[in-house]
């Protein structure tokens, strides 16, 4: 196990966070953290550090019925900090630690080789694989409880469980339904106890889109402090939201490699549908995000393009941006009232505005980048009218064309 001196280490912490950028409230609160640390290994006759003298220390403000939650966590994440630097690996912002989830019994077994298949077969996102595997990992567990195996599982024990899921239930109810026709389909129960599921109610009403107008979307664009670095990427990603209508997920994924300077377009697959979708590279974009990389984007090897302000710099994440979005709301002195105010908002204007300008619907749908163009009516379903505007001419047909042949078209 690696050890140096106290002093020596948290002197290379500090030189390390000062050169990574970090704000200086940022080190002066791990400054406070790692003193008393100091002050705890002076106290026992310690100079030399390792990450057993961490843990006992951790283990002292545990036991200490003084010391709160968040300071805990802040004291934590210093110790961590110094694993780090004793380790010779790059400091991260917070350990992560990953859930683990159980599957026991006969029934969680199955649930487990259920899962494999599943992504192999089906090759999920990790958001649906996410969602099938909590789901199954509750379901088998409360099977668990209530003693329920392959022989006596029945629709009751089925319902039980989803009874008790009611702020979950329709994300429960498709994992655990597939996983139960599965279990019929290798034979496992001896009738497909999946098909009274098929009668539950699993998708949510589509709710009406949140809009702003375009003065509105102009005085967010005023609002945007666009000398300031910061204010320059906000600004890049704005005009990207609200001109071309990109998802949040895609505008932080974007790459340099995304863009084609030469043809004057964005090539990139969508992060959501998995769909290619090329856009044009407005020039008010372009130049928005070259004066956000030449003058306000930190130096760094990523490839995404758009990263956070302060150091580790890392790329911005779906809700990070959505309150950038709505800072830049806010700052503009829009009335949010009953509308949503994040990044998707954009989204809905801008089909909202193609459609006031006659533009046909498959055209928005492929702009939006849907699958289908029954995706874009959802967002299109608050102007009715325009949408009939919109619709193709259908030409009047002769009647010369009906009675052509002697009437065939009618026999």
């Amino acid at each position: 196990m690696n050890s140096t001196s106290i002093e020596e280490l948290i002197q290379t912490c500090f030189d390390t966070l000062e050169q990574q950028g970090y704000r200086k409230s940022t080190i002066k609160r791990h400054r406070r953290h790692l003193l008393k640390l100091k002050e705890y290994m002076g106290s026992n006759s310690k100079s030399l550090y390792d990450e057993i003298v961490g843990e006992k220390y951790l283990l002292t403000l545990l036991t200490d019925v003084n010391s709160k939650d968040h300071s805990l966590k802040e004291a934590r994440h210093s110790i961590n900090l110094l694993s780090d630097i004793l380790n010779h690996v790059q400091m991260r912002r917070k350990r992560i630690h990953l859930r683990t989830y159980s599957f026991p019994g006969e029934l969680g077994e199955y649930a487990h080789v259920f899962l494999e298949r599943f992504k192999v077969e089906s090759r999920p996102t990790e958001h649906t694989m996410h969602m099938y595997t909590t789901a199954l990992s509750h379901f088998t567990l409360r099977m668990q409880q209530d003693n329920v195996c392959l022989d006596n599982l029945d629709n009751l024990a089925i319902t039980r469980f989803l009874s008790s899921q009611q702020n979950t239930q329709l994300y429960v109810c498709g994992p655990v339904r597939r996983f139960l026709r599965y279990l019929f389909e290798i034979h496992l129960t001896k009738s497909d106890l999946s098909l009274p599921l098929f009668y539950i109610k699993s998708y949510r009403a589509e709710k009406l889109p949140s809009l702003y107008n375009i003065e509105e979307i102009k005085k967010m664009d005023e609002s945007i402090g666009k000398t300031s670095k910061i204010g320059k990427r906000d600004y890049a990603i704005f005009l990207l939201a609200s001109r071309l209508g990109l998802r949040a997920s895609d505008i932080c994924l974007l790459q340099f490699s995304n863009l084609d300077w030469d043809e004057n377009v964005i090539k990139l697959v969508q992060f959501k549908t998995k769909k290619n979708i090329e856009l044009p590279l407005l020039s008010i974009i372009g130049e928005a995000i070259i004066d956000y990389i030449q003058n306000g984007r930190p130096k760094s090897d990523s490839k995404i393009i758009f990263l956070t302000a302060n150091a580790p710099y890392t790329p911005i994440s779906v809700p990070g941006l959505s309150s950038i979005i709505s800072g830049i709301i806010y700052k503009a002195g829009i009335e949010t009232k009953n509308r949503h105010h994040g990044s998707h908002s954009l989204r809905h204007s801008l089909a909202t505005q193609l459609l006031k300008q006659g533009t046909i619907l498959p055209v928005i749908s492929e702009t939006l980048g849907h699958s289908s163009s029954q995706t874009t009516m959802v967002y299109l379903g608050v102007d009715v009218n325009g949408l009939l505007q919109c619709s193709l001419n259908v030409p009047i047909v002769p009647e010369g064309f009906y009675m052509q042949k002697g009437g065939w078209f009618y026999e």
